[in-house]
């Protein structure tokens, strides 16, 4: 008999598809014989009901979005056949099979698949916590633990308020050791409060070693990792260093930010990871010089054509639990949220006050995009008919136009 625990996150990561689905699919089978049996601490089954539809089901289709717009750049980079057209100017024969454009259009068609085998996954997940699990209550003496352990800042309390997860794992750690229970596993992705980093590898946290050792349970990141132990080679292993590099890449930030909405909605500390994306900036007008174009000499003291600015990128994270957007402001660099009921309208960086635009849209397939741009802020004079940015208007003139409206100059 195998007595296996995972953790929330590890639960969230196999219904999306992070690990092989066969794992899902091999834990329910050796239930239903006996063979492994699921010790479910009760803060995982409240963690799981308020996360499984939005964060399982919306990271999988952010997931989804993101490898469709990188298809869609790599398409305009490369062209429909998957190389531009002027490279076969180099060759005599003409091929007019859309080999790229063909394969995007097979990828989109996926999403309804990629859907259906989430939503799959998380009612059999659900199935096995309602059915075929042993629900481990979380006692007093746990909260007492948990709360010296935070007041000593020992791991899982190193620098983050991780009180849930310490719940999670003592709970589960007593009850091992109050059963008897022998050769217990723990499972989970959440490397940052229960390992350190040692020559390069994550290994369990010295805090946590001696309670570990007491309870006789064994510690893993990985789920195949941890279920080799019970079958051998039931994940290859190419697969475990495919899993490890997605993990690395989930957790890796050397100046970790945190999840506004997660704080507030849920009590929770949960890291954001930020990328670069295009914002359109119509603060500065640019010139715009064609360097094809040719110029007269009489020509070349009249106004230049000007176009709207661009930054080059703003810094947009996602919330590794919630999915949920947050972005840097390029003024002042602050993390703003944004909530649900703020798409598609005027959103004010919280600290600055700079005023954003950040637009939700949906393509024809249903893949959702973020745009975000920054508008002009400006204002016209009533006086003089010109644009000026609002700091340097007083109500609606120019300060050049209420000057001479006040004082005559």
């Amino acid at each position: 008999m195998h007595y296996i625990c995972l953790d929330t996150n590890t639960w969230i990561y196999l219904a999306n598809g992070t690990e092989p689905v066969r794992l899902l699919d091999y834990i329910d089978k050796e239930v239903e014989k006996n063979n492994i049996v699921i010790l479910l601490p009760e803060t995982i089954i409240s963690e799981w009901e308020d996360h499984k539809d939005k964060t399982v089901m919306k990271g999988s289709m952010k997931h989804f979005k993101d490898i469709n717009t990188a298809l869609n750049r790599i398409l305009k980079l490369l062209g429909d056949k998957g190389e531009k057209d002027i490279l076969n100017f180099l060759f005599d024969n003409k091929d007019d099979t859309d080999y790229f454009k063909d394969f995007i259009i097979s990828f989109n068609k996926k999403k309804e698949e990629v859907q259906n085998a989430v939503s799959h996954n998380i009612k059999l997940i659900d199935n096995l916590f309602k059915t075929k699990s042993t629900l481990i209550p979380i006692e007093d003496k746990v909260y007492k633990k948990a709360g010296q352990f935070a007041l000593a800042k020992k791991a899982p309390f190193k620098g983050k308020n991780s009180f849930a997860d310490a719940l999670i794992l003592f709970s589960l750690l007593d009850y091992v050791k109050e059963k008897s229970i022998e050769e217990s596993i723990f499972i989970s992705y959440n490397t940052d409060d229960f390992c350190e980093k040692k020559e390069g590898k994550k290994i369990l946290h010295p805090d946590l070693k001696d309670e570990f050792s007491e309870s006789k349970c064994r510690y893993f990141k990985i789920v195949g990792e941890a279920l080799n132990t019970i079958e051998k080679d039931i994940v290859t292993k190419e697969e475990l260093v495919i899993i490890e590099e997605l993990q690395n890449d989930f957790s890796h930030n050397d100046d970790l930010e945190f999840c506004e909405i997660c704080q507030e909605n849920n009590n929770r500390i949960s890291a954001l990871y930020f990328s670069e994306v295009e914002l359109a900036d119509e603060r500065t007008e640019v010139i715009i010089d064609d360097p094809n174009q040719a110029e007269f000499d009489f020509a070349k003291s009249l106004p230049k054509t000007k176009g709207i600015g661009r930054q080059a990128s703003i810094n947009v994270g996602s919330c590794n639990w919630c999915s949920s957007e947050h972005f840097k402001c390029v003024d002042c660099g602050y993390s703003n949220a944004v909530w649900e009921g703020e798409f598609n309208k005027p959103k004010e960086c919280e600290s600055c006050g700079l005023e954003y635009l950040v637009s939700k849209k949906y393509d024809r397939n249903g893949i959702e995009s973020v745009e975000y741009s920054i508008h002009k802020n400006t204002e016209t004079c009533e006086k003089c008919g010109q644009e000026f940015n609002k700091d340097d208007m007083i109500e609606n003139l120019c300060f050049d136009c209420e000057n001479e409206y006040s004082y005559g100059e």
